[in-house]
Formats: structure tokens, sequence, C-alpha cells
């Protein structure tokens, strides 16, 4: 899980990086965390990368640009991260649902409400579902069941275990919309989701379900880059390099 923290003030910093290595320690999580002092930091990121974050825990009372003024211009460009904001008053609860805060955090944040904020995050993103509009009518499919989504002739094919849906649309707005969810482009014809990646090879990915998938040499360099991120925060059930 991608984590980042927006906060100034460096005591409250340290005790929520503190208390999310317990979370690690006592749930075995696996968690990236990043530190950001201003508002304006973090959304560099989001305006000059393609680098998302899981959940986004913001100070409310920044300096510059307010917590909530990063919120709102974050909800613009991703729609799909957990906002969680940290303040030492309840008044601003009623502001945060204008950018769909998943919850306010009191100062000093208390261990067990962290734990249970991380757990039902976890939880709500095991759950989560793809719509997609087939020839039959709309469709939910449960994302952590997709394998890869594939494009040929204006379809996009997904393929969830032994089946497989297909409708028409573009691969590159599922890139975008599933960037959270650790899908990656090998090849601007797929879109894979990292935890289904069994072998790297040279120019292609052998999955779980022994399909072959081809690596371009456009999209190598930010796949392999996405991919041993994504291990070194211990995720999927890679096997070999080449």
């Amino acid at each position: 899980m991608n984590i980042a923290i927006c906060e100034d003030e460096e005591i409250y910093q340290q005790m929520l990086l503190e208390k999310l290595k317990k979370y690690q320690e006592k749930f075995h999580g696996k968690l990236k965390i990043e530190w950001f002092k201003s508002g304006e930091e973090l959304l560099e990121i989001y305006r000059y990368s393609s680098h998302r974050f899981d959940v986004l825990f913001l100070d409310i009372k920044l300096e510059g640009l307010s917590g909530m003024e990063v919120a709102k211009k974050i909800r613009k460009i991703d729609q799909q991260v957990e906002l969680v904001f940290l303040t030492s008053l309840m008044e601003y609860a009623i502001e945060g649902y204008q950018v769909n805060a998943l919850r306010y955090l009191l100062k000093p944040i208390q261990q067990a409400q962290l734990n249970d904020l991380l757990n039902l995050i976890i939880t709500k993103r095991k759950e989560e579902v793809l719509t997609i509009s087939t020839k039959f009518g709309q469709k939910k499919i449960v994302l952590k069941e997709i394998a890869y989504i594939e494009s040929k002739q204006r379809k996009l094919y997904f393929h969830c275990n032994q089946e497989v849906d297909k409708m028409y649309g573009k691969i590159g707005e599922f890139a975008i919309t599933l960037a959270n969810n650790n899908f990656v482009r090998p090849h601007q014809s797929y879109l894979v989701q990292l935890e289904f990646v069994k072998e790297l090879k040279k120019d292609h990915l052998i999955l779980e379900d022994g399909s072959l998938i081809p690596v371009s040499k456009g999209y190598a360099k930010t796949f392999k880059a996405a991919f041993f991120d994504y291990l070194s925060q211990g995720g999927g059930n890679y096997e070999g390099l080449y």
C-alpha cells in the first residue's frame, strides 16, 4: 500500500510514522511511506508524474495551501485515493464531505484508530469492482480477479480466471483508472495486474496461468520500474528475471 503523509509539523509526522510501523509489525502489512512537508510539494508529484498513492494523510492546517485546498486539487486528478485528514479540531469534518474524505483522525493519533482505518481500507480494496458495458448489459468484475486487459480491433478483453469479458473501449482510459490498483502497461495493447506476473523475461511476461504477454521497447522501462517498485513493497508471486 502506497501511503503519503503531508504534515509540516515534524513531531506529528514522526508519531504517525511510528504508528504505521507498529501496524506493519502487528498485521504484517506491506506499506511504502513517503513524507511531504507542504501541499505544493505533494501536488508536484501529481502534476508531473504518474506516481499515485493509495492513502493520503493530510494535515488540515498546512502552511501555504491548506490540506483541504490540496485535497480538492488532488480529487480533480485522482478519484481513487483515500483521503484521511489530520486535525486537532473536528470543526472541519463537514467540509471534508466535499472531497469524499474517508475519515478524520484527531491529533495525537491513537494506534487503535489507525489500525482500524488501515484494515478498513485493505478490506475495501479487496472488494473493489470494475463495471464494464458488454453486449449483455452492465457487468461487475472483481478487480482482484483481472489478470490482464487486452486491446484488439477496438475491443477490450478482460481476462479473469477462466473467463474473458469484452467491450468496446480504449485501454489508455483503463490504464489511468486502474493505476492505483497495480495495473501497468508492458505494451500498448496490454494492461497487466502486477500480482499475476510470475516471470519477467527480456521481451515478454509469463503470468500465473501461463499466459505470455509481450513487453515492447517503448513500455519496457516504465513497466520494469513499476514492477520492481511493487516487488520492493513485498507484492506479487514473482519467480525470476530473464
